[in-house]
């Protein structure tokens, strides 16, 4: 008996099985399993966000499963500084292409 797993294979499994209507259900089940299970994976997923400009600070914390002002202290304490003041258009746009 073959052991070894292929994880497309096994989201397509899933999918066809008739408990997901589509794979990227199946994705998104699987990580909030993940992150629940390894709650500090979730800090490092919403610095990331964060630091790519992917989301704002406030959601950044959300994610993180904590308060604005203690995801600020995790973000000094890391070096990432935080922009001051509102970006300009072409700003937000460069933020969001990165």
């Amino acid at each position: 008996m073959n052991c070894v797993s292929n994880v497309d294979d096994d989201i397509t499994a899933l999918r066809d099985s008739g408990g997901y209507d589509s794979e990227e259900a199946v994705l998104e089940d699987a990580l909030r399993a993940l992150l629940a299970k390894r709650p500090e994976l979730r800090t490092e997923l919403a610095v990331t966000k964060y630091r790519n400009g992917d989301v704002s600070l406030n959601r950044a914390a959300e994610l993180a499963g904590m308060a604005p002002t203690e995801f600020k202290e995790t973000l000094s304490e890391r070096g990432i500084k935080r922009p001051v003041g509102f970006l300009s258009a072409d700003d937000r746009d460069e933020a969001h292409r990165r």
